[in-house]
């Protein structure tokens, strides 16, 4: 409920992107191909952002994102969701790395941890090391 001392915020008075730049189209990835072309042919057609979810046994995301990434210029593609817990936070910040090379400032990343706990449940911990 909108209080009675504030102004509607519209797309004049916002501070955010214009409507355009934040209203994006949600691509599915149960097809590689199939997603990289969708996200090639939104682009041409002026779309500004896509957003992708991880589903499991889907493709991966993320690399479905550096296959369109190679392939345009301008959209914008972000994860609503990367699940935390089947990957070692070291390999998803290696990845993700990887990508922003590919797409400078295009890539949104949204994580979930499923524990939630203060253990971690990927310690990065070396016990032996060899050499």
């Amino acid at each position: 409920m909108q209080k009675d001392n504030t102004a509607p915020i519209t797309e004049e008075t916002s501070t955010q992107h214009p409507l355009r730049e934040r209203v994006g189209l949600v691509v599915s990835g149960s097809d590689t191909r199939a997603a990289v072309a969708a996200i090639v042919a939104a682009e041409a057609a002026g779309v500004q952002q896509i957003w992708m979810t991880q589903s499991t046994p889907e493709p991966d995301t993320l690399t479905i994102f550096a296959a369109a990434a190679v392939q345009t210029h301008h959209v914008r593609m972000g994860t609503a969701i990367v699940p935390t817990y089947p990957r070692h936070p070291l390999a998803l910040a290696q990845q993700v790395l990887a990508l922003s090379d590919l797409a400078p400032d295009r890539i949104r990343l949204g994580r979930y941890n499923v524990f939630n706990n203060k253990e971690e449940k990927h310690p990065l911990k070396v016990d032996n090391r060899i050499g």
